[in-house]
């Protein structure tokens, strides 16, 4: 199988499975265009498709004549979708809808009047309508060069706003791409500049450096595009992960605080969105049962888990642990304090990531600590008078 084959195979498969997006946004729409116009370009440079197009249409050149035509349109959508990544707002839009009218008028009106020479890609003409060829080259080599400089320059700026390492490594290899499309454009010029200047052609370095550059700009951009999705994929099996270890937490706390439960369901495929809603309601119970005990049970958990050797991650979180299982019983079947000082929250003042991960540290110390389960046994025994004092919060199992 040769390159071409499969190349144009490789982009099919990418084409096919971003198809589907294409109703979700413009930037999901752009995207899932750029590669749909990449793999027709591609596939017109398959040896049997080209044979078989040459073999029952009569007319010279067309193949390639397609397949620049689906270059640019390419191009056109690429840009469009880097745009709608990095500038949101908007860029010179009416400037772009006048350079891809005006480029592929002009590339059907010089393919119109060039004397093309036959069989084979595109090459120079002779005679009168030589000078054809050239400007139907320049026509299609500039607007893929200067689209893709300008694509470069936005990819590889946008690398530094991207929240995830595969979006910024998604975005570095589009911008790679796009640079590598750069220079293909850039030594297709060099070449017919040489040729026009000293007559000098150099064909086999020129169709190396073409088919090298071309095809790796390609396949840089088709990887680029697999990269974010795949970001997304990886973030929503952090985010169902999370989730399922954070449930058991969810479940003690919410069966002890049940009004904090919001009634609207969630279907179970919005898994970032369960998560959200898991963390609230964990909070939220966790503000609910803390008026059930005092600051000083907080702090005798604290002084418990110290004493268990635990190591220094784990203390705060069997800590906090600890007394809302104190506080989880006490909801069943005690009032609420009033007038004294509440135990502090460990989740206040934390990003997001640290969120997260101090809620997973609190639900496997709730469900799986020893500590956990002895501690509430000894806040649930009688308290002595000589214990420790009246402020501690005593109940019988």
């Amino acid at each position: 199988m040769n390159t071409p084959t499969v190349v144009a195979g490789a982009l099919w498969l990418v084409t096919l499975w971003r198809l589907p997006s294409v109703r979700h946004s413009h930037k999901q729409r752009s995207l899932a265009l750029t590669l749909a116009a990449l793999a027709a370009a591609m596939t017109f440079e398959v040896p049997e498709v080209k044979a078989a197009i040459n073999g029952n249409v009569d007319i010279t050149g067309l193949p390639p004549l397609l397949k620049h035509i689906l270059g640019v349109t390419s191009a056109a959508y690429l840009l469009d979708f880097v745009i709608a990544v990095v500038r949101p707002q908007g860029l010179a839009r009416r400037t772009r809808l006048a350079a891809i009218g005006i480029t592929l008028s002009l590339m059907l009106v010089f393919y119109a009047l060039a004397n093309w020479m036959p069989g084979g890609p595109v090459k120079l003409g002779e005679g009168r309508g030589a000078i054809f060829p050239v400007l139907y080259m320049a026509v299609f080599t500039s607007y893929i060069g200067v689209s893709m400089i300008v694509a470069t320059w936005l990819f590889l700026g946008g690398v530094r706003h991207s929240r995830t390492p595969l979006g910024k490594a998604g975005l570095g290899i589009l911008g790679l791409g796009t640079l590598l499309g750069s220079l293909y454009a850039l030594q297709r010029v060099a070449f017919v500049t040489v040729h026009l200047s000293v007559g000098a052609d150099y064909p086999e370095l020129e169709d190396l450096l073409s088919t090298t550059l071309k095809q790796t700009a390609i396949l840089s951009i088709a990887l680029g595009v697999c990269l974010p999705p795949l970001s997304v994929a990886v973030e929503y099996i952090r985010a169902w992960n999370t989730l399922r270890r954070l449930q058991p937490l969810w479940e003690r706390l919410t069966e002890a605080a049940p009004y904090v439960v919001l009634s609207t369901s969630i279907p179970r495929r919005r898994v970032p969105f369960r998560l959200e809603r898991c963390v609230i309601e964990i909070e939220d119970a966790c503000l609910a049962l803390r008026e059930y005990v005092s600051a000083d049970v907080h702090e005798r958990a604290l002084s418990f888990a110290g004493r268990k050797t635990l190591e220094d991650a784990e203390v705060d979180a069997v800590a906090e642990a600890c007394w809302l299982h104190v506080a989880a019983h006490l909801a069943r079947n005690s009032r609420r304090l009033e007038g004294v000082d509440y135990p502090p929250l460990g989740v206040t003042g934390r990003d997001r990531p640290s969120e997260l991960a101090w809620l997973r540290a609190v639900s496997r110390a709730y469900t799986s600590s020893p500590a956990v389960e002895e501690f509430s046994r000894q806040e649930q025994m009688p308290a002595s008078p000589s214990a420790d004092g009246p402020e501690r919060v005593s109940h019988d199992s």
